[in-house]
């Protein structure tokens, strides 16, 4: 019996965005020139970013706040929850860790990652997820075709024994019954060859 599907699903609960800028004025210019373009690469491709990389230097940086604990613990247990458009670093953690977050933000304590200055910081709503639900039913010829695949895999010959009884093993709930007949699947896995 096929399971009911939620109606919407709650994806990333206690996030926070981090709205980042390019670092204005003399220490951006430090932190840009401290990372060379490599060479023969395209302007735009050097200032592409990875967005892990960046979530962990603001960790690094806010980590040297050793008196103000709540805000170092906060960030310890903070994890990187995705980079998008170049600008927005999502956050997730317990709910007293993106409260730290915010009150350091709050106090203007919180430091951006190098190269970057920290243009606002808020509260992600979940974002909500409408699952698509599967058919019960999956095309004869996709089931052998996947099997075989499996066995070539395996490096298992393919025979009708070892066919069907990889079929059952890949699929005990729904039993023998369901198995097509040999002359069922004689006439899916024929291959025509031209003349």
């Amino acid at each position: 019996m096929p399971q009911k599907m939620d109606k919407f699903l709650q994806i990333a609960p206690h996030s926070l965005a981090i709205i980042l800028g390019p670092a204005e004025g003399p220490a951006g210019e430090r932190s840009r020139a401290a990372q060379p373009a490599p060479p023969n690469q395209p302007r735009q491709l050097a200032r592409h970013h990875i967005g892990y990389e960046i979530f962990a230097d603001f960790k690094a940086e806010n980590m040297q706040h050793f008196w103000n604990k709540k805000v170092t613990a906060a960030v310890a247990e903070t994890f990187f929850l995705g980079w998008i458009d170049e600008q927005v670093l999502l956050i997730q953690g317990k709910e007293e860790h993106l409260e730290a977050l915010r009150e350091g933000w709050t106090r203007r304590a919180l430091r951006p990652p190098s190269g970057f200055h920290i243009r606002c910081l808020g509260d992600v709503s979940p974002i909500s997820m409408s699952p698509i639900s599967q058919s019960q039913f999956i095309p004869l010829g996709e089931i052998l075709c996947l099997a075989i695949s499996a066995m070539n895999s395996a490096r298992k010959p393919v025979t009708q024994e070892a066919l069907m009884e990889h079929l059952t093993t890949c699929f005990p709930v729904l039993g023998r019954a369901w198995l097509p007949t040999r002359q069922a699947l004689l006439k899916v896995t024929v291959v025509r060859t031209p003349r």
